[in-house]
């Protein structure tokens, strides 16, 4: 499978889905993560007016066209303060970055360049180029621009912008409500005794911890077992508490015991991946209420896998963003691999720099579907295949750990 493969089972995905519409408004320091739902618009030039980019000198650029001269110092200005009156021509002000140019002013000498011969005069260099370190009104922003478009989940940066225009608050869209819910007989909530053949259900505590970095709204809805009844009553619930999503792992397969599969309407969209094969998509509506239901692999590794790549983003996407499945960067391997042809083996692997202060890929040793540890042991996921043999020094693609762990 090829990162545009991937894409198109994306696409096959969440082509059918429809955004939440639901808007509300949050404080700015509440709103990392959350999707803007309309786009931000400037009410103001940033800067507000010319500034002084660097600490130094305010001149007017033709008083030094002819060469550097020795100028009056007329006064000072810091930043948040106003000069007060226009400059006049052959003199300048000791000014201070981020502080409003005086009228007149059009160029700041920086300080390293200035001899000081007494408190109120300064020899400057000349000449010096027009506007040199200085910061022009509406450089940055116009009043009017569209500085953050809708869809966007928005960063601290992202915010950082929004103080800077005046905003206090920010339209967003409401959190995605998506529940969680492991399925198997075999599966227990630590500390419960583990009788022989059961094991823990580490998934759900995976998926609700990715949810909620993610900013979506994660709801336990525990273990089913090996019953459709049973996962149908959870279905109901899950309509009753009024979710948006149903995040389901295990019972996705074609084996005796995935119920999953064996609901009515259930599509598979294959992915040729290992750990994966692929997602069980179910699309349900209940009194004019929609319910997506996503069935991952038992197996953490392939559930981990297919979560980043498939699930979230298109539970994004539903949470009105803009998203896409991650992409990879690419990097050399350390060493002769040898896969399936025609598949893609998500390998993890490290990432060492070389002397080159390239960072070359080293798979791990351990690289069984079910070995979490190797996932938090690696820094990156490479792409395998579908060539049956790769040389060291090929560069593979590789989907860095570090980016599906971020939230944003």
């Amino acid at each position: 499978m090829s990162e545009r493969d991937l894409r198109k089972a994306f696409e096959t995905l969440v082509q059918p889905l429809a955004s939440i519409e639901e808007v509300q408004q949050v404080e700015l320091l509440q709103a990392r993560g959350r999707v803007l739902a309309h786009p931000l618009v400037s009410s103001r030039d940033l800067p507000a007016q010319d500034q002084a980019a660097m600490d130094g000198y305010a001149v007017r650029a033709q008083d030094l066209a002819d060469g550097g001269r020795t100028i009056k110092v007329v006064g000072r200005v810091l930043a948040g303060h106003d000069f007060g009156q226009p400059l006049a021509s052959g003199t300048c002000v000791r000014i201070m970055t981020g502080a409003s140019m005086p009228q007149g002013a059009d160029t700041v000498v920086v300080m390293e360049v200035a001899q000081d011969l007494a408190p109120d005069l300064v020899a400057l260099p000349g000449p010096i180029g027009l506007g040199a370190n200085r910061r022009v009104r509406g450089e940055h922003v116009h009043a009017g621009d569209e500085v953050l478009p809708a869809r966007r989940r928005l960063r601290a940066a992202d915010l950082a912008l929004a103080c800077a225009v005046g905003e206090l608050e920010l339209d967003v869209f409401r959190l995605l409500r998506v529940g969680v819910l492991s399925t198997g007989d075999e599966l227990r909530d630590a500390p419960a005794p583990l009788p022989p053949g059961c094991v823990y259900d580490s998934n759900r505590v995976m998926l609700r911890v990715a949810l909620e970095q993610a900013c979506l709204a994660a709801r336990d809805m525990g273990i089913c077992p090996d019953d459709s009844r049973a996962l149908r009553r959870l279905i109901d619930a899950a309509f009753d508490e009024g979710l948006d999503a149903l995040l389901i792992s295990g019972g996705a397969a074609l084996g005796d015991a995935d119920i999953v599969r064996s609901l009515g309407g259930v599509e598979f969209i294959p992915v040729n991946v290992r750990p994966g094969r692929g997602i069980a998509v179910l699309r349900l509506e209940r009194s004019n209420q929609k319910l997506l239901v996503l069935g991952l692999p038992g197996n953490a590794v392939a559930a981990y896998v297919l979560f980043h790549t498939l699930a979230l983003p298109a539970l994004l996407r539903m949470a009105g963003a803009d998203a896409q499945p991650p992409a990879p960067l690419l990097a050399p391997i350390a060493c002769d691999l040898h896969a399936r042809a025609g598949r893609i083996d998500f390998r993890r692997a490290r990432l060492c720099f070389d002397t080159q202060g390239r960072a070359v890929a080293h798979p791990l040793a351990q690289q069984g579907s079910a070995m979490i540890r190797s996932v938090g042991e690696a820094d990156a996921l490479l792409a395998v295949g579908p060539a049956a043999q790769y040389h060291a020094g090929d560069l593979l693609p590789a989907y860095l750990i570090a980016s599906f762990e971020s939230a944003l």
